[in-house]
């Protein structure tokens, strides 16, 4: 079928001259709309090639009829566009438009407007109908595009407002700003910016005015909005220009920071606060103590520094546990707390080191009573998992400005000054005075000392001989570690061994003695030289560690050493801190076949009842017996006792520290089989002590 529906024949026209004709056809082929025509008569249709070119088809591959264009249409718009083109034929409408959907040749779908105008004969019959379809896709996808935000910003949580930037009232709100506030849009019309937002003022106004014209279109603002309720929360609010309805506006996006301030606030105190007591941490301290000198400083007043260390805490976090010392950390905090001024800071420092920054105080004498009246409140025990313990306090004090003009040198004044406390016994305080920095400045260099020594094994271990009374041969030997300076020679175990102790640095020493000995017995068996057994001392913490019977036997295994080769020592003291901890890490060593000792037998005050149930094999009669034996007649007696309690209780014994005959031979008489002393050895190191027993036979 023809489709140039411009030639004469097809457009029914009344066409004046050719002229006129020609201006049509050129108006039509410039058109970006598509034009059809339907002879209702005829029942033929016609088309542009503009058409055509809108649905994708060339002349020759596309057939003009109504049924054509049926199959083009989308399956729900088919009834609307039929029902629009045949109802107006039928009712005699002059013109229609309608929109629908039409398949591209590509397989895509493209909305369609289409108007048409229908030509009626002079009975009033239709004729002809003509019209424009204009491809509408892009204003269409537009539309639902502005549908789908408008319905984005209307159904959003964060609040949306439009304002009008001269009366400052509401335009607009979106449903997450009205459930948000409480209201209803036209309650909200009603009110202005001021009703919403009480904190802001008419100058914050004209500044955010300023800014928005001058410098940026758009700004933030931190605020806080009123709701319907009067109950307020914190928002973000970010404000932009814009014209609404023809008139100048701002639109205001506000979200809600409550949860957001809450997790800041948190993450804050988390910053500045201890997890565990609550208290202000140490940077939190340090910046109110900053802020109380400079206060200070300027009212020509003073401040004191409470330096607060619990006595024996490790004592309670090795033998009870963790758990109960993290839980008596919380209830020192309280009680120390309970008796300060609100004006007052407490802060945990760490560990059980606790500082109290007093301000505003008149004299030194006030100081003192609130540090007797802390140590008199721990007099009371606390309950801890239903167990009473006690603790004590020992508290340096330092005054601003006598003893520093900074936080530094005032909290290492108190901190010096609290060692003090701790070497006058403990429970007690001191002022800071002037040469206790000297001494906390020797702590610092003996503690990097002994690390130093440890990397670059300064630590020597010495062997002092322990012999049999009866046979006259060698029964064993001690191991003693010594420190060998590199600039001051053998440093004597009582000048580091207590401080090891207090630092934990004692426990990788015990291990370092441990397999020093392991591999020392190796070399003397591959040199035909029998040791029968070394004693190797344990401190109390080492002795407390809930692994160290696993740590013993991964070293033995590893050097395949014999247990016979090693006994292990534990000081009467120690096991008597907790006994029943003591009992079942003892017990796991023995299984290992090692033997067990307890050293300085007679001076740690244990009962009958737990020396029964005690896993060992040996006593060691403490020298302070042994020194004035066969004049002191007290010391006669303790050490007859310990050497007949042992064999009562079927126990090696052995007397340490017998310096002459007349010792030796009263232990012989009362039948202790074993002894050690100068009388035979000093310690001394390796070399030395390999001479000394290829020289001798016999020992007595």
């Amino acid at each position: 079928m023809d489709i140039n529906f411009l030639q004469t024949q097809s457009i029914p026209l009344d066409i004046k001259n050719q002229h006129d004709s020609d201006c049509l056809a050129f108006a039509i082929s410039s058109s970006e709309d598509g034009i059809w025509e339907y002879d209702i008569q005829s029942n033929a249709t016609f088309v542009s090639k503009r058409w055509l070119e809108i649905i994708g088809y060339h002349e020759e591959e596309y057939s003009s009829s109504i049924e054509s264009w049926k199959k083009l249409l989308h399956p729900d718009d088919l009834e609307e566009a039929l029902g629009v083109l045949y109802g107006s034929i039928a009712n005699k409408v002059e013109s229609a438009h309608v929109r629908y959907r039409v398949r591209h040749k590509k397989g895509h779908w493209l909305w369609i407007y289409d108007r048409a105008k229908i030509l009626f004969d002079t009975q009033g019959e239709p004729l002809i109908i003509a019209g424009f379809r204009t491809d509408i896709t892009k204003q269409i996808e537009l539309e639902l595009h502005y549908e789908e935000l408008a319905a984005i910003v209307q159904n959003t949580t964060v609040e949306v407002y439009i304002l009008d930037t001269v009366t400052l009232k509401y335009l607009y709100a979106n449903n997450g700003a009205l459930k948000s506030l409480g209201y209803t849009l036209d309650e909200l019309k009603n009110l202005t910016i001021f009703d919403i937002n009480p904190d802001i003022t008419l100058e914050d106004i004209d500044i955010f005015r300023q800014y928005l014209l001058n410098i940026s279109p758009e700004l933030t603002n931190l605020s806080t909005h009123k709701r319907k309720d009067g109950s307020v929360y914190p928002v973000q609010a970010s404000v932009h220009k814009l014209t609404y309805q023809g008139q100048t506006a701002v639109v205001i996006f506000d979200t809600d920071i409550t949860e957001l301030t809450g997790i800041q606030n948190k993450l804050q105190h988390l910053a500045t606060h201890d997890s565990l007591t609550g208290l202000p941490n140490r940077v939190l301290f340090h910046d109110r103590l900053e802020m109380a000198i400079k206060q200070t400083r300027r009212n020509e007043e003073k401040l004191a520094i409470l330096f607060v260390d619990l006595d024996h805490f490790k004592q309670v976090n090795d033998s009870l546990g963790h758990s109960i010392g993290d839980e008596l950390l919380i209830e020192v905090a309280k009680r120390l707390q309970s008796l300060l001024r609100d004006s007052d800071t407490i802060a945990r420092m760490g560990g059980d080191e606790f500082n109290i920054l007093l301000d505003g105080f008149d004299n030194t004498e006030n100081i003192i009573s609130l540090v007797q009246k802390c140590i008199d409140a721990f007099k009371e025990p606390f309950t801890v998992q239903e167990q009473r313990l006690y603790a004590t306090l020992s508290i340096g004090i330092s005054i601003y400005p006598d003893d520093g003009i900074n936080a530094e040198l005032l909290l290492k004044n108190a901190d010096a000054a609290m060692y003090k406390a701790k070497t006058e016994g403990r429970n007690t305080y001191q002022f800071y005075a002037h040469e206790m920095s000297e001494k906390a400045y020797e702590r610092v260099i003996m503690e990097n000392s002994l690390r130093i020594a440890l990397k670059d094994n300064q630590f020597r271990v010495f062997y002092q001989p322990q012999i049999n009374l009866n046979s006259g041969e060698l029964a064993g030997m001690e191991a003693l570690v010594r420190w060998e300076h590199p600039t001051l020679g053998i440093v004597s175990p009582d000048k580091f061994i207590p401080f090891c102790e207090e630092t934990g640095l004692i426990q990788e020493i015990d291990f370092f003695v441990l397999e020093s000995v392991i591999k020392q017995q190796i070399t003397w068996n591959l040199e035909g030289i029998t040791i029968p057994k070394i004693a190797v001392n344990f401190s109390a913490k080492t002795l407390n560690s809930r692994s160290i019977a696993d740590e013993v036997r991964t070293i033995m295994n590893f050097y395949r050493c014999p247990a016979n080769c090693i006994a292990i020592e534990v000081t009467e003291s120690h096991i008597m801190r907790n006994p029943d901890e003591a009992i079942k890490i003892l017990r796991e060593l023995q299984a290992l076949g090692l033997e067990i000792s307890i050293d300085d037998f007679g001076t740690g005050y244990s009962s009958l009842s737990y020396l029964k149930k005690l896993p060992i094999n040996k006593l060691k009669i403490d020298q302070s017996f042994i020194r004035d034996i066969p004049y002191d007649e007290d010391d006669i007696a303790i050490t007859k006792t310990i050497i007949a309690l042992s064999h009562n209780l079927k126990l090696d014994v052995i007397a340490e520290g017998v310096e002459t005959l007349e010792q030796q031979q009263f232990l012989i008489a009362n039948g202790c089989p074993l002894a050690q002393g100068y009388l035979y050895s000093k310690p001394i190191d390796t070399e030395s002590i390999t001479r000394l027993i290829r020289s001798k036979e016999k020992w007595i």
